[in-house]
């Protein structure tokens, strides 16, 4: 890999950013009509985003012979991958049979489409279960990936939770320094940091050509692109023009999950080639400790979810997304809290999310009884104890799906073992699931369903896969499958 040094400024104050700054590189700039003053450079491919998608775009069109430029706003990978819990959601894997867990392919697709309610598109929704064992294989030989020990996991989860093992936390910063080390020592790749696309460069015929970018010394540069250029910049969740226009102003007040810095260049960079935008006023929450960041996720499947009056509020077995939209509906401040006992803390699931609100300094309340547990959570005494009191003797009657509400988990846990954890949450933003719709070969696709030429998204830029709700795991999963095919096809694309 080249990298051209731009400001290293304070690069990096984590182990990952030092990573970054390591890798941490340059400028460039051109543009339409080309202005006084900009230079001019040419790359085979130009992705834009260095998060999963774009890191793994960029080692697939440099191992395809691609001489390649991967272009960030920021001075290294701040999106939502670093922030991730490192979960692929995959099936028919070597790590699978490792561990003795079995799973078939039509499933995992039913499952897959249960969770979009039907609206996720099917095409990219097969490939997505098709390939997803090849992700997880890829990752493992190219990238040098290593995976705990998995486990099955409330549906729809299952058995295809594929954590990413490592020394950074949370697994998506190990996940990130990873893939960043692969391209640095790619010499196919030149890395250009603190570099931020404003135009895309196309012909008249609205085919696209390269990028036009400014850096932060305000150069300009024209990064022409003979095969393609791919959009792997992320969503819109931190454009709160964006989301009071597509979703309403209530969502834009839910605090922020995912990361700062994207906001909406998936959009504004591909208007001028009248692309499919589709699923635009769709997006993933999640639970969140909005004050510290503590980010509690699947454990709101291990208990039991009470509103501040000790009441239950919504069935269990719900995913975390679906939990965390619901909320600033069912309660009037938008808080709620997880209760779990003793006989959970020690599942790795669990164990690693208690971890996560120590280590934010996040409130957690403990008791040795409900009525301790109350005191310290400041709710009704009386109130928690007979919540739980109830729960329990359903649960132990199996009349746990008569509750109101009911709790449908095929295992509901019994709350009798303290001393008892509280965990108070949030729902939050954590990405937007709308963009340019894609073809399997990750081409954008225009208003009358045709791709545009030399013009390529993945990740969370692209709309069409995912809709009301996902299953853990699968953006990360569909970033490498989609990051991988735009690579491909725009490093195939400079031969022809």
């Amino acid at each position: 890999m080249t990298i051209r040094d731009m400001d290293r400024r304070t690069l990096l104050k984590t182990g990952l950013m030092s990573a970054a700054a390591a890798g941490a590189a340059t400028i460039a700039n051109t543009a339409s009509a080309k202005p006084a003053g900009a230079s001019e450079m040419h790359f085979d491919v130009v992705v834009l985003g260095a998060g999963c998608a774009g890191l793994s775009a960029a080692l697939e069109a440099a191992d395809k012979g691609a001489k390649v430029a991967l272009l960030d706003k920021m001075f290294g990978p701040f999106g939502n991958t670093i922030y991730a819990g490192g979960h692929f959601n995959a099936t028919n894997t070597f790590v699978q049979k490792r561990d003795g867990l079995s799973d078939t392919l039509d499933e995992f697709y039913k499952d897959m489409m249960d969770v979009s309610m039907g609206r996720g598109d099917p095409e990219l929704t097969r490939m997505y279960v098709e390939k997803s064992g090849e992700c997880i294989q890829w990752l493992t030989d190219r990238v040098g990936i290593q995976w705990k020990k998995m486990h099955e996991e409330p549906w729809p989860a299952t058995v295809r939770g594929h954590v990413v093992d490592g020394p950074k936390k949370p697994g998506g910063a190990q996940l990130t320094t990873q893939l960043l080390d692969a391209v640095k020592a790619s010499k196919n790749i030149t890395l250009f940091f603190n570099t931020k696309a404003i135009e895309l460069l196309k012909t008249p015929a609205l085919a696209c050509t390269g990028v036009r970018a400014v850096t932060t010394k305000g150069e300009v540069i024209d990064f022409h692109a003979k095969g393609g250029v791919i959009i792997a910049t992320g969503g819109f969740h931190n454009n709160k023009e964006m989301i009071c226009k597509y979703m309403g102003g209530g969502v834009a007040w839910m605090p922020l999950r995912g990361a700062a810095t994207l906001t909406g260049e998936n959009i504004e960079l591909t208007r001028p080639f009248f692309p499919q935008y589709v699923n635009m006023d769709q997006y993933h929450s999640g639970p969140i400790h909005g004050p510290t960041k503590a980010n509690p996720s699947l454990m709101v499947n291990y208990g039991i979810i009470v509103n501040k009056e000790a009441q239950r509020i919504i069935d269990e077995v719900n995913t975390y997304v679906y939990i965390a939209k619901k909320l600033p509906q069912i309660t009037p401040d938008n808080w709620a809290y997880i209760i779990i006992d003793q006989k959970v803390v020690d599942v790795s699931t669990v164990a690693s999310r208690i971890a996560r609100y120590k280590k934010a300094k996040a409130p957690i309340y403990e008791g040795q009884t409900i009525a301790e547990l109350a005191k310290a959570m400041n709710v009704p005494i009386e109130a928690l104890e007979k919540t739980v009191a109830d729960y329990n003797a359903a649960v132990k009657s199996g009349k746990s799906g008569s509750l109101t509400p009911p709790n449908t988990l095929k295992n509901a846990p019994v709350l009798d073992k303290g001393p008892f954890l509280a965990f108070p949450f949030q729902g939050g933003m954590t990405a937007t699931f709308g963009g340019p719709k894609i073809s399997k070969k990750a081409e954008v696709l225009n208003t009358e369903n045709r791709p545009v030429p030399g013009l390529y998204a993945a990740g969370n830029a692209i709309g069409g896969l995912f809709y009301d709700d996902y299953i853990v795991g699968s953006q990360l999963t569909a970033a490498v499958i989609w990051g991988r095919v735009a690579g491909e096809e725009a490093a195939g694309r400079t031969k022809r």
